[in-house]
């Protein structure tokens, strides 16, 4: 009888006890949104967002790089690479065209276009074999040293040393380096096909190359891309007003390659997702 009243006399649990709320269910490690699935961990068919991220730092640091040594290069008078030419300069060199000159074109002197002059580093002292010892002898002749000979300070001087010495054969080292600016040349020529495939602007504004000796300027400005003779003579204002309509034409044009050669930087190694497809199907088809 005892064992029967305890079981109608046991105390009422809480109300709460009688609808009691669902359980809260803790998430598995692998619902775990810090946790994310294995298989995505192990995907390498393109780089993550932080990988990206990384990179994009990495090609910033050398950008600044670049930019402290372009601020630091003058030229033979001892000039500043242009402010108007400047940036056009560093993403040359950013995406691997090392530089030997440039000009953000003026209206008075030198030319009234914009250029830069690409060649590679570390060009030979002798194009020729035995071309020191011309400008050794020439140099005695016109009573200067062979340096000044070297870098024109007398013109008849220079082009009598070299006249001697270009019968002779080229030396290796120049040979090797010359096929450096060959490789260069190429790439530029891919690169300016590249950037008026589909652009369309008027002749004289449209970038070109200009062939040089060892190295090679890309350029607009058609037939004014020609040095302005001074003969010490000041120019009619009429003149300087006329060059300065015709620079504001060719300068954007540069300015615009300059703005194709830093996309071309920062997605270098970067697949579009139109060649990353085309990857994957091609590497598809060879299994």
């Amino acid at each position: 009888m005892e064992n029967f009243e305890k079981q109608f006399n046991q105390p009422k649990p809480p109300e709460e006890a009688k609808n009691p709320e669902p359980k809260q269910e803790v998430p598995s490690v692998s619902e775990s949104p810090q946790s994310p699935p294995e298989n995505l961990n192990k995907s390498t068919e393109s780089p993550t967002e932080n990988q990206k991220k990384v990179e994009g730092q990495e090609k910033n640091l050398k950008l600044e790089e670049i930019r402290h040594d372009v601020e630091s290069i003058s030229d033979r008078l001892g000039k500043p690479i242009e402010e108007g030419i400047k940036e056009t300069v560093v993403m040359f060199k950013a995406n691997e065209l090392p530089t030997s000159d440039s000009c953000e074109g003026h209206i008075e002197r030198g030319l009234p276009v914009p250029y830069v002059e690409v060649s590679p580093s570390n060009e030979p002292e002798e194009r020729f074999v035995g071309q020191n010892e011309a400008f050794e002898k020439v140099a005695k002749k016109y009573n200067i040293t062979p340096e000044e000979a070297k870098t024109s300070k007398i013109d008849e001087a220079y082009w009598e040393a070299m006249k001697e010495c270009s019968q002779n054969e080229e030396t290796e080292e120049y040979q090797k380096w010359n096929k450096e600016n060959e490789k260069l040349l190429a790439n530029s020529h891919n690169l300016l096909e590249e950037f008026y495939k589909e652009r369309q602007v008027e002749p004289d504004e449209k970038l070109e190359i200009d062939e040089g000796v060892g190295n090679f300027r890309i350029h607009n400005g058609g037939e004014d891309y020609q040095p302005i003779i001074e003969n010490g003579r000041e120019f009619s204002e009429e003149e300087k007003k006329a060059r300065a309509e015709k620079l504001e034409k060719y300068r954007p044009e540069m300015k615009e390659f300059t703005t194709f050669l830093k996309e071309k930087y920062f997605n270098k190694g970067n697949l579009s997702e139109r060649e990353s497809e085309s990857k994957d199907l091609e590497t598809m088809r060879k299994l």
